[in-house]
Order: C-alpha cells, then structure tokens, then sequence
C-alpha cells in the first residue's frame, strides 16, 4: 500500500514540477532565441563564462545541440546547424496562461473565454489551443488544478507551513467562506470581459500572474548580465505587482483560510468544475470495503467528503483521498452514477470521528 500512495503522489509532484519548469525555460528559451537570432550567443557565451546567466545559456545550447540533426560537420568540427536550432527554440512560447510546446497549442479555457468575448469573435488559433485542456477536463474533471497548475503546487506547500506553525503551538485560522463565491467571480469577470472589451480575469488569475512574473524575472535576469550586473538584487526588480498579490493570496491561507484562493475564489477552477462536471473518470468508493475511518475526509484539499460520496465538481483528482486509504476503497474509475452511502457515516461516529472532524484541517 505504501508503494501505491508514493507512486500516485510521486507522480503528480513529477507532473507539477515538470509544467513548473516549462513555465521558466519558455522565457529563458525566447532569450536565448533573441541572441541566437542576432548572432549574439557566442559572443555573450564567452564574455558571461562562469555566471550563472551564462550556465543557463550554455545548458540550453547544449540540449538543444544533442538533438539528431541540431549540429553540422563544418571545417573539421561540428558546429550549431541554426536554422534547426533556431527552429527548435522558437517551438516554446508562452506559458500557464497559454503555451506552445513543440508546435502544440494549449490555452487556459479561461483565455480563450475571455478573449472570445473581449473581441466578440473566435479565432481559430484559440479553438484549436483550448482543445486539448477542454477535452482533458472533460474525461478527468479539473486535473489542471491539481496535477499541472504551477500556483497550486506552491499553495499545496503552504499545507506544510501551516503544520509547522502548529508544531510552534500557533494555531492558524480555519475560516470556510463560501465556495460559490469562485462562480461569481467568474461570472461577473466573463461579464465584464464582454461589455468593456478587456480580459479582466486575466489580470488576476494566479496562473496568468504567475507566467507574466516568471517573464519579467527571466527577461530581468538577462537584462542584468548586459548590463555587467550580476547579483540577484538586480534581476530581482523585475518582479511586480503579481508578486504581491501572490504571496497575499499564500499569506492569508497560511495564517486564515486554508486552500482558499483554490476552494473559493479560483475563477479558472469554477470553469474547469463545470467543464468536468460530468466527468467520465472520478474517485469512487466501494462501500463494501470502506471501514469508515474518515482519513479521505480529513485530507482533502478541497474539504470534500469522499467518505460519504459527497464530491461534486470541485473535485480535482489529486488523488490524497486514495493515497491516504488503508482499505483500498478509493481509486479512479468510470463514472457510473454514484450514489451516496450512508454506511460509513455510521461507522464513522462509532469510531468517534466528528462530522466537523471530517474536513480537512490543514
């Protein structure tokens, strides 16, 4: 059992790491673009030798170089084939908000939302871009939250802060404000986007804040080393705004709402919930071998109640409620109406578990 909750989890972090890394090389790769397009890498290669600006260059060049056909045999040595190069890199752009990866669109629903009904119109190019994550919300639910968004896994982190404060015997807030206020927002947002003809949500949607305050750091990063300027505290002024409204929003979690932005205010979680609201795969519990222990319950992220099948769309797949299953009564399968049982509620109070208690307490 031990083995299956490490893989599942082991693989979601793998997953979330993985996006959060494309997140940055898109920036630094358009960088390196810009040079190798003005002919300028070799010459800031050797002139950056030794920082850190130039290690990121060179790592870049060098697995863009071991790609079959990205080098050439030219007077006795092999050299950069740029057209290839060149061709590869210019392959990733963008980032949460809306990224190519080797030629393959993917849009934040959310994007293309506001964007349609920002210029009353659907260009193709954001069709085909929002596709991929539709479809993926559409079999899976809201997986992009769970297993891909950048800013859930740096809240997810915030978890363990809050259990350190606890170990500290501070005791953070547990404050559960309603959760429709997600849809609202996201109503009133989509509205907005409409009549001024401005992408509203856009401006604060932690994964769109996220892509642009990793842009500006990569870009200040660079800018630096231009420069001559080399110390952290001059790549760090590209940071904005979007800095402070993320680390507000892991602040009031930390210390008064845990998973608040995610369980109550996410307008691109409310779309994904009603995209994946008829999801065809989604955590199922088997009655029979359910004991009751209420762990599912109380390490939800979401504070849903898994236990008694009490889900719904805010689910997004995350898989805790599995992992922490002694019993093997959780695991992803086709839907097929669940129905609730009030069997383990029972079994519940017999072992003393508190319906309150049943929430998660992070």
């Amino acid at each position: 059992m031990r083995t299956r909750i490490q893989k599942l989890q082991w693989l979601r972090r793998s997953v979330q790491l993985g996006f959060l890394a494309v997140a940055l090389m898109a920036p630094a790769m358009a960088r390196y673009t810009n040079y190798l397009m003005a002919r300028e890498l070799d010459k800031n290669l050797e002139k950056w030798d030794g920082s850190v600006q130039g290690e990121v260059l060179e790592l870049i060049d060098d697995g863009l170089r071991s790609l079959p056909d990205h080098e050439k045999f030219r007077v006795n040595r092999m050299v950069r084939n740029r057209k290839v190069v060149l061709e590869t890199s210019g392959s990733v752009r963008g980032g949460p908000w809306s990224l190519e990866l080797a030629g393959v669109s993917f849009t934040d629903p959310l994007a293309a939302s506001e964007s349609a009904l920002a210029s009353a119109r659907l260009p193709w190019v954001l069709l085909v871009g929002v596709c991929i994550p539709v479809l993926l919300t559409l079999v899976l639910g809201r997986v992009f939250c769970s297993w891909l968004c950048p800013v859930g896994f740096l809240l997810e982190l915030n978890d363990k802060l809050r259990n350190f404060l606890r170990w500290l015997e501070l005791k953070p807030r547990n404050l559960r404000p309603p959760r429709q206020s997600k849809y609202w927002l996201l109503g009133l947002g989509l509205a907005g986007s409409a009549l001024l003809g401005l992408p509203m949500l856009g401006m604060v949607y932690p994964p769109a804040v996220l892509g642009r305050e990793l842009h500006e750091l990569v870009f200040a990063f660079f800018d630096s080393a231009e420069l001559g300027e080399f110390g952290p505290r001059f790549w760090l002024s590209g940071l904005g705004w979007g800095s402070a409204l993320l680390g507000g929003i892991a602040l009031f979690e930390l210390l008064l709402a845990p998973r608040w932005w995610c369980r109550v205010m996410c307008p691109g979680g409310a779309l994904y919930s009603l995209l994946g609201a008829a999801r065809l795969i989604r955590v199922k519990r088997d009655a029979e071998a359910c004991t009751g222990c209420g762990n599912c319950n109380r390490v939800c992220p979401m504070a849903l109640r898994p236990m008694q099948d009490v889900m719904g769309m805010d689910c997004d797949s995350c898989g805790l409620c599995i992992s922490s299953c002694g019993d093997k009564a959780l695991d992803y399968k086709l839907w097929d109406r669940l129905r609730p049982s009030k069997e383990p509620v029972a079994l519940a109070e017999k072992r003393g578990v508190r319906p309150e208690e049943q929430e998660v307490a992070a």
